[in-house]
């Protein structure tokens, strides 16, 4: 038995993988594997004949195998051939450790809002959390600090995703939505060319690829200029964040090309509680332009290049206020 939840997460983080669902470990390992597979034949390459030479490769020797917890390492290889680098595979352990940030009282980065000559940075940090309660903590302390910034903000508008590894994707993109236009402004495509929108209109984000309780009421924008920072750090929902932005009039990315995992996972929950976050979808912008890689900023600003890459953004910045 499986249980699953579309989100979009960054491979170093893990907190995003809350999950109800089985936790008895009541498969054979010939069974389990089975099972995991069978989920697996949703990856964006899982109909490729790679991945169906990886199955046969190594299928009879996990199902060989003693116990269930002997196949965890192979099944995350397989997890990996079927979804690409930007899939893997949790045991039980590291699944319900996944799970702290959503705890009460958990503590966890917010995003935070700084001004300087009438340029204001919001740094968005990575956000792991799936619970209502953290998803609105990061939420409301990110448009909380805009709205406070706003009427000191009168040459544009930084968004900081350098040290962003990704996570779930939808508070980082509320946070984001009052500097947005109206539109379907970013999207996930499936392997068959099925499209899942993020929908924002005045500020809000009123849908998303995600689940219920994604949506957000809006009622506070920003027309301003935007310059995206990024690094080869900024990964998976960062990313997502960016190409929300790509094609929008008065933006532009500084800094380093990004670490392309411009795909969309869905997490499956097995039957001993470990589970395969599987690539499933590909990035999409609001041109319609499909993403399996990088981005590549306008203006190249590595770490440590003189000026720095947030004194670049500020001068681009500076250059469409004037």
């Amino acid at each position: 038995m499986t249980s699953r939840l579309r989100v979009v997460i960054g491979v170093a983080l893990l907190g995003a993988l809350s999950l109800p669902g089985c936790t008895a470990a009541d498969d054979d390992v010939a069974a389990y594997v089975d099972r995991a597979v069978a989920e697996m034949r949703d990856g964006i390459h899982a109909d490729t004949a790679e991945f169906q030479d990886a199955v046969t490769a190594a299928e009879g020797e996990l199902k060989a195998r003693e116990t269930i917890s002997d196949a965890h390492a192979g099944l995350g290889e397989l997890a990996v051939a079927a979804g690409g680098i930007h899939s893997f595979f949790l045991t039980p352990a590291e699944a319900i450790a996944a799970r702290s940030v959503d705890q009460p009282g958990a503590t966890f980065p917010v995003p935070s809002v700084s001004t300087f000559e009438g340029i204001s940075t919001v740094s968005l940090p990575s956000f792991n959390g799936q619970s209502a309660e953290a998803e609105e903590r990061y939420r409301s302390a990110g448009l909380t600090a805009m709205k406070r910034a706003a009427d000191a903000t009168t040459c544009g508008w930084i968004v900081d995703l350098r040290t962003n590894g990704g996570g779930n994707a939808w508070p980082m993109l509320a946070v984001a939505a009052p500097l947005l236009d109206d539109g379907d402004v970013v999207g996930l495509r499936s392997r068959e060319g099925e499209l899942a929108w993020a929908r924002v209109e005045g500020g809000g984000v009123v849908s998303t690829p995600g689940d219920a309780g994604t949506e957000t009421p809006g009622g506070f924008t920003i027309d301003a200029p935007v310059a995206l920072l990024t690094s080869t750090t900024t990964a998976s929902a960062a990313e997502i964040v960016a190409i929300a932005f790509a094609g929008q009039a008065d933006t532009v990315r500084v800094g380093a090309r990004t670490a392309g995992l411009t795909t969309g996972n869905e997490v499956r929950e097995l039957s001993d509680g470990a589970r395969l976050v599987l690539t499933t979808s590909y990035d999409v912008d609001r041109t319609g332009t499909v993403y399996d890689g990088p981005l590549e900023p306008d203006v190249v600003a590595p770490p440590g290049s003189v000026p720095s890459d947030l004194e670049r953004a500020r001068d681009e910045l500076r250059a469409r206020c004037t």
